[in-house]
C-alpha cells in the first residue's frame, strides 16, 4: 500500500508492516495506525510514521540504547491488551524530542510504547515509577548512548528488530 508523508514523500509499505495501536499515543487519540521507518542504519533513531495523518511522525528509539538498565514494570493488563504471552514478543520504543533553542534531546522513558512484535499491536503505557522521567536528557547520558551503540551497532535489537521494514526509506 502507498502512503503519503510530509517528511518522506510517498512511500510503499506492506500491510504486514503496520503497527496498530490498542490505545492512543497521548495527545494523538485520533491516530491508530503507524509504520516504523528507518532512514539511516547508522543511527538508532527511527521514525514512527502515522498512516492516517501524513504530517505526524515521531522520532523513536529503543530505550535500552539510551539507558541500558531500563527495565520497567509493565502491568499484566497492558501485556494482555496487546496480546503478549511471552517476553520474547515484547518490544519497547520511546518517543524522542529534539529541541533547537537551546539544543536538547530528551526521551520520554516514563511512557514507552509497548509493542507486541509478533502481532504488531501496541499501546503507550504510563509507568508509575519516578525513576523513569518524562524528559530523560539523552545529551546528559552520552556515555550510556555510546556504550549502547557499541553493543548494538546502532540497530534495533531483540524483538524491536522484527518491527522494522526490510527497505530503508
Amino acid at each position: 500500500m502507498k502512503i503519503e508523508t510530509t517528511r518522506f514523500g510517498e512511500i510503499d509499505i506492506k500491510e504486514s508492516e503496520l503497527i496498530v495501536m490498542k490505545g492512543p499515543i497521548l495527545g494523538f487519540e485520533h491516530l491508530s495506525r503507524f509504520v516504523l521507518l528507518i532512514r539511516d542504519k547508522a543511527t538508532p533513531l527511527c521514525w514512527l510514521q502515522s498512516v492516517e495523518d501524513p504530517s505526524i511522525a515521531f522520532v523513536v528509539i529503543n530505550p535500552r540504547i539510551i539507558r541500558p538498565d531500563y527495565n520497567p514494570a509493565i502491568l499484566a493488563e497492558d501485556l494482555e491488551i496487546v496480546g503478549i504471552k511471552n517476553s520474547e514478543d515484547i518490544a519497547l520504543l520511546v518517543i524522542v524530542t529534539v529541541r533547537s533553542q537551546p539544543f536538547r534531546v530528551t526521551a520520554n522513558i516514563r511512557a514507552p510504547l509497548l509493542i507486541n512484535a509478533e502481532t504488531r499491536t501496541a499501546r503507550q503505557v504510563v509507568l508509575d515509577d519516578p525513576e523513569y522521567p518524562i524528559q530523560y536528557d539523552v545529551s546528559d547520558h552520552k556515555a550510556d548512548v555510546n556504550k549502547g551503540l557499541s553493543v548494538t551497532d546502532g540497530e534495533l535489537t531483540g524483538s524491536a528488530s522484527r518491527l522494522a521494514p526490510q527497505a530503508v526509506v
